[in-house]
């Protein structure tokens, strides 16, 4: 099984970068981050997205990410810069 350390975000936002959409990209798991940010420029330009900006980012990704339920959130700056955060959320454990 291969080890995954990044991750892939690509964001689809109108000019202003008032309004903005996840964009799906076909392997958002890498396996270290330069790879991922390696394969971003190429991603972005085959979006093929309709949108007057898109945006990437990758994050570094800890392995407690994938062993428990975790949150993805994403958002633009006013500059374009696009922050990624992953929020592990407590596992529920079922006792009688």
């Amino acid at each position: 099984m291969e080890h995954v350390a990044a991750f892939m975000l690509l964001v689809g936002c109108s000019g202003d970068i008032s309004v903005c959409k996840e964009i799906p990209v076909p392997s958002p798991a890498y396996e270290t981050v330069a790879a991922c940010q390696q394969d971003l420029p190429l991603q972005i330009r085959l979006s093929n997205s309709s949108d007057s900006r898109v945006l990437g980012a990758c994050k570094a990704v800890s392995e407690d990410v994938f062993q428990q339920s975790a949150s993805l959130d994403w958002s633009v700056s006013r500059n374009g810069q696009l922050a990624i955060t992953f929020e592990t959320e407590p596992s529920l454990v079922a006792s009688r």
